[in-house]
């Protein structure tokens, strides 16, 4: 028996026909009696209005320079509070008691505080770890120091108050004519030793002293600060600097004569620092207009090389002598149209309170290393580059017939062995040379997919690393730390559960603050020993 079906869609009505066997029926839907998008209560389950009824659903561990000891913050619908944990006497406490300091900072700044809403700003502790200093902004206004016109609608901010409170006697004690620092400029690439700070302007690389920089943190605009000039043959797409990336075209014309970053790493001893320079000059424009700014649409333009064009952008590494103010080109040709990138050291968990960080390349005083990798991205060379003589030695090459990706390795005695990301073996894995290169061993083995290097124990010659795809009968993508010996041997599961797990380390593999859930679970924090106890 033959059926006919037929489907007639004409807007703003849905019309169903269907014939079968000389029978007609007409099913008609007006598709405008849907009903409306609900976007108010849409609204209330936005990211902002989430964080209010959430609160905090992680640790997040503030590890201190002189002992094991954490402090985080944690909030609840009963309030904020500050603890501070000794992982070796196994013990938790509120940093402070609560209404005690409330009742203490009011004393002083005159506005009433209470215990659940303490908005402690800035906390540090101490270099001696025995007392702790924060900030607090009150109701009252005052002008803003570095205001010229003092009328100005822009000129008045609330007054900071700046205590420093004795942990052992749970003393309060305000920090007189306080003036709030302003943060260290984004723009300067600061020496280890604080002696100059590197930065660019108009595609040229400039330096001043540390006197001069001082100036510059309180004001910009101060006319004595003295700066000088490194280079003079920086141009637009063959800068020294920053390009103004992501800037539209005014933009980038009105920024281009204000101090900017270069994206320099030192040596630890301050003395040199390489700096990675791109020629795209060559290379044809491309634009992006931005449409939903204010006012106009704008224009930005940048360069881009589209596939099958054979203009490029060439990578280059320059190598400074800070106190001779010479450079050099090196010589690091291997592939056409590579591009090349130098690794920096990895940054200490003690460290991240610390506004002062420098910038340091992976290596010592005398070399440094650095990546290469084909337009293809089918071969990648790891290699050093020595200081005295500018000889480029590779140590590890990754060649593949689809895309490579390598990781930043691990150093283990200076260099003289490394630790090495790979996916030679089809899964991506750890890998042990010498300092010269040669393939010692490989660390871990198994259809998992090793992700990240999170500590290095060279004295007991154990390797921390986060891995995903080993423990059975889990999402394949949930994390999880692991440790094994640099022989491939007792390899250990730290965090043993069914859930998605973040770590933080301390800096000496003794402890780790573990936060794990899933999408069906509440969050947990639990703080682990290196053994996984």
């Amino acid at each position: 028996m033959n059926k006919l079906y037929k489907l007639i869609l004409c807007a703003p009505f849905l019309s169903l026909t269907v014939a079968a066997q000389n029978k007609t029926f007409t099913l008609t839907e007006n598709i405008q009696s849907q009903p409306k998008a609900n976007y108010q209560l849409a609204s209330r389950f936005s990211p902002n209005k989430l964080k209010k009824m959430v609160y905090s659903t992680s640790v997040d561990p503030h590890w201190l320079k002189l002992s094991n000891r954490f402090w985080y913050t944690f909030e609840s619908p009963k309030g904020k509070f500050w603890y501070l944990v000794d992982p070796n006497a196994k013990s938790k406490k509120l940093m402070f008691d609560n209404a005690k300091m409330a009742a203490d900072i009011t004393l002083v700044v005159r506005d009433p505080f209470d215990a659940e809403h303490l908005p402690l700003e800035n906390l540090k502790f101490a270099s001696d770890e025995k007392s702790i200093s924060f900030e607090v902004k009150s109701s009252i206004d005052e002008t803003k120091p570095d205001r010229k016109d003092k009328k100005a609608a822009d000129s008045l901010q609330k007054k900071i108050f700046s205590f420093k409170y004795d942990l052992a006697t749970a003393k309060l004690t305000e920090v007189p004519n306080f003036s709030k620092p302003k943060p260290k400029p984004s723009w300067g690439s600061v020496a280890p030793d604080s002696s100059a700070i590197i930065f660019s302007r108009n595609y040229n690389l400039y330096w001043m002293d540390k006197e001069n920089y001082k100036k510059a943190v309180k004001n910009e605009e101060d006319s004595t600060i003295v700066e000088h000039q490194l280079t003079k043959d920086g141009v637009k797409f063959y800068s020294y600097g920053s390009d103004g990336d992501g800037e539209n075209n005014v933009e980038n014309e009105k920024n281009n004569k204000k101090r900017r970053g270069a994206y320099v790493l030192w040596s630890p001893n301050s003395r040199y620092f390489v700096l990675d320079r791109n020629d795209s000059r060559k290379v044809k424009d491309l634009w992006v207009i931005n449409s939903v700014t204010a006012g106009r649409p704008t224009l930005e333009t940048y360069k881009y090389q589209m596939p099958g064009e054979a203009e490029a952008p060439q990578d280059e590494i320059l190598l400074f002598d800070f106190p001779a103010k010479s450079y050099k080109k090196l010589n690091i040709s291997a592939f056409k149209d590579q591009s090349v990138g130098v690794w920096g050291k990895p940054s200490l968990v003690k460290d991240r309170d610390n506004e002062f960080r420098p910038s340091i390349w992976l290596g010592d005083d005398s070399r440094f290393y650095f990546s290469r990798t084909s337009r293809d991205l089918k071969r990648i060379d790891i290699g050093t580059i020595d200081i005295a003589t500018s000889k480029v030695t590779p140590l590890i090459d990754e060649r593949f017939n689809t895309y490579v990706e390598v990781n930043r390795p691990g150093l283990i005695n200076n260099g003289k062995e490394l630790i090495h990301w790979s996916e030679r073996d089809g899964w991506a894995h750890f890998y042990l040379f010498d300092g010269n290169g040669k393939l010692k061993n490989q660390i871990t083995k198994g259809s998992f997919h090793c992700e990240s290097i999170v500590n290095i124990d060279e004295k007991n010659r154990v390797l921390y690393f986060t891995a995903n795809g080993r423990e059975g009968k889990e999402d394949p993508y949930y994390l999880h730390l692991y440790s094994i010996n640099f022989d491939g041997s007792n390899m250990k599961l730290l965090n043993a559960g069914n859930f998605d797990h973040a770590i933080s380390m301390n800096d000496n593999n003794t402890y780790f603050v573990d936060n794990y859930s899933r999408v069906n679970t509440a969050p947990k924090s639990t703080l682990y020993d290196k053994n996984g106890k």
